[in-house]
């Protein structure tokens, strides 16, 4: 008798169990997807390690061929994160795209297929942007990029399924340039373009301050841009002459 009380109890025990993952698995659902866009200082400072050549603007991601005279086209890869377990196979996700500035298609950019697949395995993946190196020395391209519910996958948080690319041809504002303002005055595109010959590289600054304990070769390579432009005349598109503030 008190064996098949055991037994009765493990068939009951079993049931349970059973009950219980039949329940996770009807109530789980689709896993959710959505951009990995840098949202701290940090996180810009990780992916500019990668890529040095872009600039993020709130909700969109900026680049300028203007920093490579040789290159045709440049292909721009935009990290997605899933809200869930990798899996051993391939799973694809949606996307819409949304043109700007007479963006077209085959034009600047080479078209994007809807459906988009998640490598196997993966809970990040990048989804490619190739642009190419047409018509955008007058005016910045621009394109949305917008997940939506499709494929394996539900859309993630509200507030990253939405980013942008702008590429053009002109020499875009850095992101460091406003903490420089007091030295380089209001942005040009010729400053920098100026300052880039004279420092090399793209410039960059960041993670530097206007301090001569902390950038001294900095701000001297500034004082020499200054008298630069106090030498030669540079003048925008109004006609008036621009100047480097730079007092330190």
């Amino acid at each position: 008798m008190k064996k098949l009380h055991y037994i009765l109890l493990g068939i009951i025990f079993a049931s349970m169990f059973a009950c219980s993952e039949a329940d996770k698995e009807m109530f789980k659902g689709p896993d959710s997807i959505c951009f990995r866009f840098p949202q701290t200082s940090d996180d810009i400072d990780e992916y500019r390690k990668l890529d040095s050549s872009l600039i993020f603007r709130e909700d969109t991601v900026v680049y300028s061929f203007a920093f490579d005279m040789e290159a045709t086209e440049r292909v721009i890869c935009i990290p997605v994160q899933i809200g869930g377990m990798a899996t051993g196979h391939e799973r694809t996700y949606m996307i819409e795209v949304e043109e700007y500035n007479g963006t077209q298609a085959g034009v600047h950019y080479e078209a994007l297929r809807k459906e988009q697949v998640l490598g196997a395995e993966k809970t990040t993946d990048s989804l490619r942007v190739k642009f190419f190196r047409r018509d955008m020395d007058k005016v910045a391209r621009k394109i949305g990029l917008r997940i939506k519910t499709g494929g394996d996958f539900v859309e993630g948080a509200q507030e990253r399924l939405f980013l942008a690319i702008q590429v053009s041809d002109i020499l875009e504002k850095p992101s460091w340039w406003d903490n420089w303002s007091d030295c380089f005055g209001t942005f040009h595109p010729i400053k920098y373009r100026e300052w880039i010959k004279i420092y090399g590289g793209t410039g960059d600054l960041t993670g530097k301050r206007p301090d001569w304990w902390v950038a001294p070769l900095e701000l001297t390579l500034i004082l020499e841009l200054k008298e630069l432009f106090e030498r030669e005349e540079f003048y925008d598109e109004n006609n008036v002459r621009l100047t480097i503030p730079c007092t330190h």
